[in-house]
């Protein structure tokens, strides 16, 4: 019985997908050549690597939502895995939906937050399974393998640095799923510790480069188990990051220096202030954003109303702080949004899917003027030092919970001081190229050549698997 079951299944679409978090292209790069994951070396032989952009913020669990649903973070409101809604706050304090953490127990609300008309894979698919991954909407507790322990597993992990044990367990619930002859349409596997390790120790620590052998190590007894099966080779295989990070040797509190700056400041854990005139979020640490609360109304500003409320002469500090790589706001006109560093600013507008760059006093990001489309704005940046930069600032302003001043840290710098324990060595987050470009490594070879985003990943999946396409912000890469 058991072979004439395989024997049936073995023309069908199946899809196994590694997230490596926090997996930079080129320590993979230097791995591979170094004959140390020969493994997704034989994936690359036989299939494609390339380089992506993922999502700002280029932080963990928003940036899960381009490859599970084909939408950016600001698109579904959920701009980071930090948030405040200045809306909700005024109206009450005591009001769940005024802000949110993601990094504990309000993880638990990911799910609920999320659109409801915008489907996951795990919806779309048929019989899908998570490991690891915190979306989980309409996932059975039985095909979620990470669940049992891992409030346990994580918080042993955190708080003694014990990261590897995460993975080697979730490659034994993969390995016990497949043992146990369940049939899989969608698999999708997180494995944390290389964005843990690189967090903690360094991005080429040794403990960061076991990470990336163990991963490699699952693929290639999951491999083996199921080109024994008969199923690999009707098998997608993909296997991308959702962000990079970098080193951080120094810590600048955001919301810190806006209190200083007058502006008390409310920012997580502390989040009962009296009378605060700021809300300061944080995700990956190297992206921050400001809501101002010194003002009547609850309306999101822009650029007269920030001039008018944080102050020229706060700006100006803002903007001289080491730590500070650029801000962006909304303009005075609709879909007008400006970035502006130490050297001045630029305007980036969108129409029709039509983006523009035009320096104003400065070119911060370095562009020069561009005017292109959807996907020849991807190509136009993606070996710049801010890739698919307008794309990915447009999207997030979507948010009125994006708030009224976003923060890109520089390089070396996070936003976020006393509270992280234990400390952050590296941090991402940010619109850099080291925290925007991913590995993007599948076992197919003649798929578009194209520069790519995360979000096309959804689309993809979709349509290898005859699927009904979903309007989606990613493009199909088969």
């Amino acid at each position: 019985m058991i072979l004439t079951y395989f024997i049936l299944n073995t023309s069908k679409k199946r899809v196994l997908f590694y997230l490596l978090d926090g997996a930079r292209p080129d320590v993979l790069t230097q791995l591979i050549a170094e004959g140390r994951l020969p493994h997704i070396k034989q994936l690359v032989d036989e299939g494609t690597f390339k380089i992506a952009t993922t999502c700002f913020p280029s932080t963990t669990g928003p940036a899960y939502l381009p490859f599970l649903t084909g939408h950016f973070p600001g698109t579904l409101n959920i701009p980071g895995i930090r948030w405040f809604d200045k809306k909700e706050f005024k109206r009450t304090r005591w009001n769940k939906m005024a802000m949110r953490s993601y990094c504990g127990p309000e993880a638990g609300w990911f799910n609920t937050d999320m659109p409801a008309n915008k489907p996951t894979l795990f919806e779309l698919t048929g019989s899908a399974y998570n490991l690891y991954n915190m979306i989980t909407r309409n996932v059975p507790d039985e095909h979620d393998l990470g669940k049992k322990g891992k409030n346990l597993l994580y918080t042993r992990a955190h708080f003694f640095k014990r990261h590897h044990p995460v993975d080697l367990q979730g490659h034994e619930r993969i390995m016990e799923l497949l043992k146990s002859n369940k049939d899989f349409d969608f698999l999708f596997a997180v494995f944390p510790s290389v964005d843990w390790d690189s967090h903690y120790h360094d991005i080429r620590d040794a403990q960061t480069f076991e990470a990336y052998e163990i991963a490699d190590n699952s693929i290639g007894e999951v491999r083996a188990y199921l080109e024994q099966k008969g199923w690999w080779k009707d098998i997608l295989f993909m296997l991308t990051s959702d962000h990079g990070l970098t080193p951080t040797h120094t810590h600048f509190d955001l919301g810190d220096w806006l209190t200083d700056q007058g502006l008390k400041s409310i920012s997580y854990p502390v989040i009962w202030r009296s009378n605060p005139k700021s809300a300061v979020m944080i995700s990956g640490n190297s992206f921050g954003s400001i809501h101002l609360l010194n003002h009547k109304g609850d309306q999101v500003l822009a650029q007269k109303e920030i001039l008018k409320y944080l102050g020229v002469e706060r700006l100006k500090a803002l903007l001289e702080t080491e730590a500070v790589d650029f801000i962006a706001y909304r303009g005075d006109n609709p879909f007008e949004y400006y970035v502006e560093n130490r050297r001045g600013r630029a305007l980036i507008t969108c129409n029709n899917n039509q983006y523009g760059y035009w320096p104003v006093s400065a070119d911060p990001f370095d562009f020069g003027i561009i005017a292109d489309g959807y996907m020849e704005t991807l190509e136009a940046t993606i070996q710049s030092n801010y890739p698919d930069a307008l794309v990915q600032i447009v999207q997030l302003f979507r948010s009125n919970r994006a708030g009224d001043i976003i923060v890109s840290a520089r390089n070396g710098y996070d936003l976020r001081d006393f509270w992280e324990y234990p400390e952050h060595k590296g941090s991402h987050g940010s619109l850099s190229k080291e925290h925007m470009l991913v590995p993007l490594i599948y076992n197919q070879k003649g798929w578009a050549g194209r520069a790519s985003r995360t979000a096309d990943i959804f689309p993809t999946i979709l349509k290898w698997m005859n699927k009904t396409a979903i309007a989606c912000e990613g493009v199909a890469l088969n």
